[in-house]
């Protein structure tokens, strides 16, 4: 376990390119071993005709010996040091300065004066070319100050590639002898979930999931990985990650839907293959639809069908109160969610998150610069994260064109046979307890009669039937009370010891609770006239006008 990453080539190209073009270089990273481990490589190859040895290091703040408690001597300030280069150029040989977790200075300024100053002068040419500050900080570019960000190149460290993953993998992680015969299998599976994070976090994590099970690579050591990345994420306090145990089979209904997803499911179990055949990778889905018909339930259960981590985005979390805060925020969720791939990002009504798109003012453009940078973001992204958006009003053009989504889908409320499907699998999860629940008369026929008296207001419109929602509420209701109706007779019961007989339901207990539910039901809800007589639409209304006009996929 003691064997680290190569150095990425294409990193140490960049960072050569950098140190010869530029007088400052700036890397946005915390990884500070692995830009050591670069810079080394890079004198040893000879390429700037420089020395180990010439490079120096200085940290931001004058190092304290721990033993003492006392400043050691030699160690200096960044801007110190800039003071001795400008003020000893002539006598200063080409070097390297190395200056780790520098933020801080960056806000002082004497310290923006001598680099701009410093940089004035690079420019003259009265500093040999080779000559050069490298600056390593874990804050990203955005937030340096406008005065730094103009004079400093940038050289981003990248996330290591599938194949530098695998090579690493199988160095440091022999197979268990029972899994063999799997273990090409399990690498490539490993190796697709610790893709999109760093080197030090990959080395981490494999640390810590291959101490639990011996320094071997088995089934658990995956699993054990796909709980670190977890973790990782969660840390971000950006995205949240939402552990669902909502399986697809519970998903009632939406049969166009669950049958294309069944094919995207296929794709994203063989992600690596699809690389390799040059096809693109799937992109998300949009569903509009009316509220409380399984959008969010189908979004919980995708991440379960693909066998991936469910990531919820929140864009009205990331408004901030500075100037760039909450482009800044959008940026770093995004980055996270890629970080984390292959997963499903789910972004729970859309149409809400960019609704300030639509007015004016200082919000108004906060909003569309945030909504610009996400539309490119997901026709641009090269990452197996597959977006998963809901709406429940109309949404912006910008949204629903090709090439954003796969597919964008219309949900309406269930058909008859649609709410018989929703009710029987509800019914199936509610009464699995036996012992307390008599079910028996509730047959086929019976439940289709249920269905057909789940209708918005007793008409024969198929459009105006219950939520799937609502009948989950009105089954969930049932068993409430007649599981309270089981708890009053078990109180009367003399004998403590003696068995209480099953309550029983019947077709009554449901009829009941559907003409209590009937009155408040989404799909009676009708648009009504303000006092100057203009009429304001239901999102229902507006949702089946939105669905005349771009006749979506039914789900």
């Amino acid at each position: 376990m003691e064997q680290t990453f190569s150095i990425n080539e294409k990193f140490k190209t960049d960072l050569i390119t950098a140190i010869l073009s530029s007088p400052v270089v700036y890397v946005p990273h915390f990884n500070y071993s692995y830009v050591d481990k670069a810079l080394k490589e890079i004198m040893e190859e000879g390429v700037l005709e420089m020395t180990c040895a010439n490079v120096e290091e200085y940290a931001n703040n004058r190092e304290i010996d721990f033993l003492t408690k006392k400043k050691k001597e030699g160690s200096h300030s960044l801007s110190s040091v800039f003071d001795a280069v400008i003020e000893h150029r002539e006598e200063i040989e080409p070097s390297i300065f190395l200056a780790k977790n520098c933020y801080a200075e960056f806000e002082k300024n004497d310290f923006q004066l001598n680099l701009q100053l410093f940089c004035s002068l690079y420019e003259q040419g009265k500093y040999d070319k080779r000559m050069t500050f490298i600056m390593v900080s874990p804050q990203p570019m955005e937030s340096l100050p406008l005065m730094v960000e103009g004079l400093v190149s940038v050289v981003e460290l990248p996330a290591p590639t599938e194949k530098e993953i695998e090579e690493y993998i199988r160095q440091v992680l022999p197979v268990s002898n029972q899994f063999q015969h799997q273990y090409g299998e399990l690498v490539v599976e490993l190796t697709r979930t610790l893709q999109g994070i760093q080197h030090y976090e990959i080395e981490q994590i494999i640390r810590s999931a291959s101490m639990r099970t011996c320094n071997r690579l088995t089934e658990k050591t995956i699993e054990y990985a796909q709980e670190e990345k977890k973790l990782l994420v969660r840390k971000s306090g950006i995205i949240e990650v939402i552990d669902t145990d909502i399986s697809f089979d519970q998903v009632g209904g939406l049969n166009n839907l669950r049958k294309d997803l069944d094919q995207k499911a296929k794709l994203f179990r063989h992600l690596n293959e699809l690389a390799k055949m040059k096809l693109p990778l799937p992109k998300g889905i949009l569903i509009i639809g009316m509220p409380g018909c399984g959008k969010s339930l189908v979004a919980k259960s995708i991440a379960d069908k693909f066998g991936v981590s469910l990531l919820r985005l929140d864009i009205s979390r990331l408004m901030g109160q500075y100037v760039g805060q909450s482009e800044a925020n959008l940026r770093k969720a995004l980055k996270v969610a890629e970080a984390a791939h292959p997963c499903v990002l789910w972004i729970d009504e859309i149409e809400k998150a960019f609704a300030g798109a639509n007015g004016g003012g200082g919000g108004h453009d906060i909003v569309m610069r945030m909504m610009g940078h996400f539309l490119t973001w997901m026709q641009e992204r090269k990452t197996a994260v597959y977006i998963v958006a809901t709406a429940n009003d109309v949404m912006r053009p910008e949204f629903m064109r090709k090439g954003r989504f796969d597919e964008v889908y219309f949900v309406d409320f269930p058909k008859k046979n649609e709410r018989l499907d929703i009710l029987e699998k509800k019914l199936r999860l509610s009464s699995e307890q036996e012992s307390v629940f008599d079910v028996s008369e509730l047959t086929d026929s019976v439940k289709e009669k249920i269905a057909e008296n789940m209708r918005g207001d007793k008409s024969k419109e198929e459009k105006n039937g219950f939520s799937g929602s609502e009948i989950q509420s009105v089954v969930e209701a049932v068993f409430e009370k007649k599981y309270i109706e089981y708890i009053d007779l078990k109180e009367k019961q003399q004998d403590k010891n003696a068995v209480v007989a099953k309550v029983k339901i019947t077709q009554k207990d449901f009829d009941d609770e559907i003409e209590l539910i009937r009155k408040s039901v989404m799909c009676n809800q009708k648009g009504k006239k303000d006092e100057n007589g203009v009429l304001h639409k239901t999102s229902a209304e507006r949702i089946r006008e939105l669905q005349s006009t771009y006749n979506f996929r039914e789900a």
